[in-house]
């Protein structure tokens, strides 16, 4: 199993290349398409309207929490099940 220093090198290239994506496409957000998506998705009742997004630095900080989350939760429930199938698994 890897180790902590191991695995976190791995770890922070993939944070900061997702980082790097965010901002690369967060211009997109003020773009006229992104405007017609908005007003479509307001149209067919979906949420938000002209505005309503969150500002400033929440808009880049949001998806990089909401993207640790996603992935981070399930790899510590993996590993979690992991442990406890090593700690359980009779010798052969």
């Amino acid at each position: 199993m890897p180790t902590l220093r191991q695995s976190i090198r791995p770890t922070l290239c993939i944070v900061l290349a997702a980082t790097l994506v965010v901002f690369l496409i967060s211009p997109l957000d003020e773009t006229q398409w992104a405007a017609g998506i908005r007003a479509g998705a307001s149209a067919n009742g979906g949420e938000g309207s002209e505005g309503s997004g969150p500002g400033g630095p929440i808009r880049f900080i949001g998806p990089i929490v909401k993207m640790s989350i996603l992935m981070g939760v399930p790899a510590l429930i993996t590993l979690g099940i992991r442990r406890l199938i090593r700690r359980f698994r009779v010798p052969a």
